[in-house]
């Protein structure tokens, strides 16, 4: 069986990228088409990829937003085997970032309804949609009160993934109005239009990007007011863990850091990389010490918030150095330009983002932060496995499910964590790192080989995925 899917989503590696969204966009119909699936990807035509010019047109179609028929131009490119579709409208996309506008709400209920008559613009009829966060959360609905009359429609299934659950889509009701659809109680989730509870409601299925992150947004604490919506479905629902980009994340071959290596050489290769690392951001490469890395939003989710109260003690009682990458909000930023000036020989920051830097911090740090007051999955920890940087993560969500935490006593382990959202824990074990790290360099290097010989590809994930797709459309 031919299994036929259509991926919708507002963003997608390489074209478009905030979060780890598009990453899981731009890897994970590659590995379904590698695996028999016949998937394609539909998206908006943000300016920024419009402009590059690397899209053919197709055709157009057009759907009734308010009092105005709103132009629905479809076009398509291949990377990487896998075809896009992009939805174009200039009102609504062509600006210059994808998210953060007051008119939010009707710009992705226009893509989802637009997504729906692009099907029969590019002549593919799916066996299922494949919906992704709030953005595409009226899909599923839509589908069913508008196009229940067609029967290559009434038989489509829909998935719906949940990539954070903390951004739900939440407008306010009257924006009914302008929406041809009607009502249902469905919609509505305390007075408001919610697009996610929408699709827990109305989805054939719902996945979330971890299992530990399903059995959390089920509870008060992780759920932001949706977990008993989703208890409703609790025998639809299940979490697959999301993988990553083996082929760009490849120390063995990735061309932006400044050698390369694999578990065989990784002690040779590693120290060229801190090395190199250390020259570049100011720092001196002689001395032989742990050397801590992040690359993050510099956002609360993040759990930026454990680390300021005790870096000053960290450094003031160790030698480990600190390079960190992100950008967010101010007063994240602002701590950690403050702590540059204030350890300008052990600790600096690049506040911004940038893949070549990013992926020599992970080829030449020892440690990589990831202290998350939550993470749906995270790719950070699996990335910093792949190229031997050893995660130190708090156990929640998909961290949880992916860092085998060190274990003192028998040497096994890929990474460190902690249990509680407390900075003295976090503390704690950055210091059992770096004791580690100064006083048994060959248990340390055990558990760096340990973290490499660790297989996250997508190659497992997508076969969970189709097995799930499977037993939709048959369902």
């Amino acid at each position: 069986m031919l299994v036929k899917v259509l991926i919708c989503a507002s963003e997608g590696a390489p074209f478009v990228k905030t979060g780890g969204l598009a990453d899981v966009i731009g890897a994970l119909p590659k590995a379904l088409v590698e695996n028999g699936v016949d998937c394609r990807v539909i998206m908006p035509y943000y300016k920024k990829i419009k402009d590059q010019n690397i899209a053919e047109y197709k055709g157009y179609a057009y759907v009734r937003i308010g009092q105005r028929m709103e132009y629905v131009g479809v076009f398509h490119s291949n990377k990487n085997g896998v075809d896009f579709y992009f939805i174009d409208n200039d009102r609504y996309f062509y600006r210059e970032g994808l998210y953060g506008y007051g008119d939010d709400g009707e710009r992705f209920a226009f893509f989802d309804f637009a997504v729906l008559e692009a099907i029969k613009v590019v002549d593919f009829i799916p066996d299922l949609l494949h919906c992704n966060d709030w953005q595409t959360g009226l899909i599923p609905y839509v589908k069913k009160s508008n196009y229940w009359q067609y029967p290559e429609y009434s038989k489509m299934k829909t998935v719906f993934s949940i990539h954070n659950i903390q951004y739900q889509g939440i407008f306010p009701l009257d924006m009914m109005s302008i929406l041809y659809m009607p009502y249902s109680s469905s919609l509505e989730f305390g007075n408001c239009l919610n697009f996610m509870k929408t699709a827990i409601m109305e989805a054939d299925s719902i996945t979330t990007v971890s299992p530990s992150y399903k059995d959390e947004v089920l509870t008060d604490y992780y759920g932001y007011n949706l977990n008993n919506v989703l208890g409703l479905r609790y025998f639809n629902f299940m979490g697959i863990l999301n993988g990553i980009d083996t082929v760009k994340y490849d120390p063995a071959t990735d061309k932006n850091i400044y050698k390369n290596y694999s578990v065989k050489n990784f002690k040779a290769g590693k120290a060229a990389n801190k090395k190199a690392l250390l020259e570049e951001f100011g720092l001196d490469s002689n001395e032989d010490v742990p050397l801590f890395g992040l690359v993050s939003r510099l956002v609360e989710q993040k759990g930026i918030d454990l680390l300021m109260p005790i870096i000053d003690d960290v450094i003031w009682n160790s030698n480990a150095k600190f390079i960190l990458m992100g950008s967010g909000d101010s007063a994240y930023e602002d701590f950690f330009r403050t702590l540059e000036g204030r350890y300008p020989e052990r600790f600096k920051c690049y506040i911004g983002y940038s893949d070549p830097i990013a992926q020599k911090i992970y080829a030449g740090c020892d440690l990589f932060l990831m202290p998350s007051k939550f993470e749906p999955c995270g790719l950070g920890q699996m990335i910093a496995m792949r190229y031997g940087t050893l995660p130190l993560v708090r156990e929640t969500g998909g961290l949880k499910d992916t860092v085998e935490s060190y274990n003192q006593y028998t040497g096994t382990g890929t990474g460190f964590s902690f249990t509680n959202f407390n900075a003295h824990n976090l503390k704690d074990v950055m210091f059992l790192a770096i004791n580690l790290y100064n006083n048994n360099k060959e248990g340390f290097n055990s558990l760096v080989k340990q973290a490499m010989e660790k297989d996250y590809s997508w190659n497992t994930s997508a076969k969970t995925y189709i097995e799930l797709f499977k037993n939709v459309i048959n369902s």
